[in-house]
């Protein structure tokens, strides 16, 4: 059986390179590993600094975006250490003018959803319990409001 290590990175399809780069760096701190023209299509490669690159975006897609009901990426969860900075992200969000989609407790975590420039759906989120797998395998998955604006 194979057995990787990790989720190494992930690759979108976008319309504009240059706008989901403004959106990424501005929305998750992500930093420009390189940038360039490759095929005839303008590429980005974004890292928090310490990999090659955790996101890269090639300008291919055209069009609208997929039907939620159509395969595809669900989203992409971006992991952030503590509650107070997830809060603080919410903030931040709404400060930018990001349109959040819902902000939800789960078993495991506590997230914010929200889309980028194309309709790929985005999640903030932040660990709640030590194990996270060993709460998932017997308490399941939950998807419960949370009202950052409450708290």
């Amino acid at each position: 059986m194979i057995k990787a290590l990790k989720l190494g990175h992930v690759v979108l399809k976008v319309r504009d390179a240059v706008k989901s780069k403004e959106f990424y760096t501005r929305t998750l701190g992500l930093q420009v590993a390189h940038e360039g023209v490759r095929l005839q299509q303008r590429t980005v490669f974004l890292s928090f600094g310490r990999e090659h690159h955790e996101l890269a975006l090639f300008q291919l897609a055209t069009g609208e975006a997929p039907e939620a009901t159509q395969p595809g990426l669900h989203h992409m969860a971006w992991q952030l250490g503590s509650l107070e900075e997830l809060r603080t992200a919410y903030g931040e969000l709404k400060t930018m003018g990001v349109p959040i989609e819902s902000t939800l407790k789960h078993n495991v975590t506590r997230s914010i959803y929200f889309h980028d420039p194309d309709g790929n759906r985005v999640e903030l989120y932040c660990d709640m319990v030590e194990n996270g797998f060993e709460t998932m395998r017997t308490l399941g998955s939950r998807r419960d409001p949370l009202d950052f604006e409450q708290e």
